[in-house]
């Protein structure tokens, strides 16, 4: 007897501690589904703020599903960043480009304008200077023919009108005469090749800076930069710009043509420009002397569109160096640009 209630309190204590898992299961689920609601309303939020749609059925979903949609849905955005990123990028890069060649075309014309105002002065000038002269010769030429005319006729008021017009206009081209007349324009200089393939073809004020320059190859650095040094004051030569180029490649991009615009603004008159092409050690060196040569053409010849007066521009090569680094072969795809003052 005693062991069969002893049995029955042992059931009812199982069944009592059952009872009590049950309901603390009931209530850990009631408050991880609470958790479950409040994360997804501020997940939701986050993605109404972003324009994203409402996460639907959540809690039909296991954990694994919910963070694999989280996580496309960041590489959707991710992606879309970029994107719009890479178009700000190229719209700006193209709206660069626009304006720096409409500033160096504007250049361009400004300095065109300018000699064509130049040149239509002096032709107006010696226009008019020349064109009183032989007027007044002409209308004396036609009043002595017709003196010569009244002469053979009886009257003697046409004879006498005609000497009187003779002696007016006597007067008038000896005033004329007496005038001082501008001489003619001095004929144009014989213009300076732009490309000298040698020092021979080089302006000769620029020669003694080529062959400085040319004597520096292979020189150590601290000699190479105390030759620049000293540059100024042995032939008067500054440095002004240099311009890098891509391998194999010898054209200007619209930055490096405003740059140059920008530094020719207070060249002095009569100044020369010396444009020196250089190319690396890599490659072919005769393709070298070539793209070198290539390379200071054509800063030269935006040298000499964009020059805001009288300057004299000419390009010199030097070929392959590394002179300007041993270790980095695109640092010495450069043109330098020198301006030589005037005596």
């Amino acid at each position: 007897m005693l062991s069969v209630a002893v049995a029955l309190l042992v059931g009812f204590l199982i069944a009592m501690n059952l009872n009590q898992k049950k309901k603390n299961d009931q209530t850990d689920l009631y408050s991880a589904q609470a958790e479950l609601a409040s994360r997804t309303a501020s997940v939701n939020a986050e993605r109404a703020r972003q324009g994203l749609p409402p996460l639907e059925g959540v809690g039909m979903d296991s954990p694994e599903q919910i963070a694999a949609r989280l996580t496309k849905d960041a590489a959707t955005l991710a992606n879309y960043s970029d994107r719009f990123r890479s178009l700000l990028a190229e719209k700006d890069s193209i709206i660069a480009e626009k304006n720096n060649t409409l500033l160096v075309s504007e250049q361009a014309r400004q300095a065109l304008s300018s000699q064509l105002g130049k040149a239509q002065t002096q032709l107006d000038k010696a226009i008019a200077d020349g064109a009183s002269s032989e007027m007044l010769r002409a209308q004396l030429n036609e009043a002595r023919n017709g003196m010569e005319q009244y002469a053979k006729r009886p009257s003697l008021e046409e004879l006498t009108a005609a000497k009187s017009r003779i002696a007016e206009l006597e007067a008038q081209l000896a005033a004329a005469m007496a005038k001082p007349i501008a001489p003619p324009p001095a004929p144009a200089p014989t213009p300076t090749k732009l490309f000298a393939e040698s020092a021979a073809d080089l302006f000769p004020m620029a020669i003694s800076l080529f062959e400085a320059l040319n004597a520096l190859e292979n020189k150590p650095d601290l000699e190479i930069s105390a030759a620049y040094n000293h540059f100024a004051t042995e032939y008067r030569a500054s440095f002004l710009k240099e311009i890098r180029f891509p391998s194999g490649s010898s054209q200007l991009n619209p930055a490096d043509k405003v740059a140059l615009g920008d530094a020719l603004a207070n060249l002095p008159e009569g100044a020369m420009i010396l444009v020196v092409g250089y190319a690396s050690t890599t490659g072919n060196a005769d393709s070298n002397r070539v793209l070198s040569s290539d390379r200071a053409t054509v800063v030269a010849g935006n040298i000499d569109l964009a020059k805001p007066g009288n300057q004299v521009v000419q390009a010199v090569f030097l070929g392959q160096t590394n002179r300007f680094s041993s270790s980095m072969p695109e640092r010495n795809q450069v043109c330098e640009v020198w301006q030589i003052n005037p005596k």
